[in-house]
């Protein structure tokens, strides 16, 4: 069994990102508005697996995911080793009409 060593951030998107998932099989509505995400980023995050979660957070590194970024759903599709990248790139911008 290899054991893996999270980074503060990774930890935080890691949890943050299962109990979303979680929330989200039982109350979207409730979870969308509790977390700040829009119909789009809800109905990615209920799609992955908890292996496809563990491998973004690895991959997306020390920036963080949340509050939700208005390109959450980009770097979920990117392919995982340029979902760090990316992430780094283009700082998080809130999504349009929230603070």
């Amino acid at each position: 069994m290899s054991h893996v060593t999270l980074t503060d951030a990774e930890w935080i998107n890691l949890n943050v990102l299962v109990v979303i998932r979680a929330d989200l099989q039982h109350d979207m509505a409730s979870t969308c508005c509790r977390y700040g995400l829009d119909t789009e980023q809800a109905n990615y995050l209920r799609s992955l697996s908890l292996d496809d979660l563990w491998s973004l957070v690895i991959h997306v590194g020390d920036t963080t995911l949340f509050p939700p970024r208005a390109d959450l759903v980009t770097l979920l599709n990117a392919p995982r080793p340029l979902a760090g990248p990316m992430a780094l790139v283009h700082p998080p911008k809130p999504i349009e009409g929230r603070r």
